[in-house]
């Protein structure tokens, strides 16, 4: 009769640990996720504060069009999803303005024709009042595992009441943010 208790004992346990175990197990697997989809969040306030950095390059009376990888500006962005390349337009008066897209090639890493296949929008045509506005001129579906990825991206603007174009040449790299991160997240 006492051999039946202890079994029964033993029994509830280990059914006590397994229980135990697997909520601490549920519990770390959600604070490993929260962490790593933080830095994803990070990632988005460094898109952010890239924007706000081409904001910056224009002075009081700086006017036109600069775009984010130009003029040496060091740009890198994540893989595994949609990024947006952007420009600053700064106006002294309404102005209407086309951008587009004239290449994009790879200097370094995924072949150009594979990178063409990334592009899901590009170009971008609107009149801008005076004051400063960003648009994004280009949107990439960047896949998951990449090789890390160097883009020369050649944008013409056309300033439509001026009649003048101007090319603009942005540098973007592309880096992979690792097997972990796109798995959780």
């Amino acid at each position: 009769m006492f051999s039946k208790k202890a079994a029964m004992e033993m029994s509830m346990g280990t059914i006590v640990t397994i229980v135990l175990l697997m909520s601490v197990l549920i519990l770390g697997l959600v604070f490993v996720k929260n962490i790593m989809c933080s830095g994803i969040i990070l990632t988005d306030d460094i898109t952010a504060s890239v924007k706000n950095e081409i904001k910056g390059l224009f002075g009081t009376n700086d006017f036109g069009v600069k775009c984010m990888g130009e003029e040496g500006q060091e740009i890198k962005l994540g893989d595994g999803g949609r990024r947006q390349i952007g420009c600053m337009i700064n106006a002294d008066e309404t102005t209407d303005y086309i951008l587009t897209i004239k290449e994009v090639s790879s200097l370094k890493g995924t072949q150009t024709e594979l990178v063409e296949k990334w592009v899901l929008d590009e170009g971008w045509e609107g009149i801008v009042s005076p004051g400063q506005k960003t648009v994004t001129v280009m949107v990439l579906d960047v896949p998951k595992k990449i090789s890390d990825t160097n883009l020369k991206i050649e944008i013409e603007e056309e300033n439509l009441n001026t009649g003048n174009k101007v090319t603009h040449i942005s540098y973007i790299d592309f880096t992979h943010v690792g097997a972990l991160t796109s798995a959780v997240c």
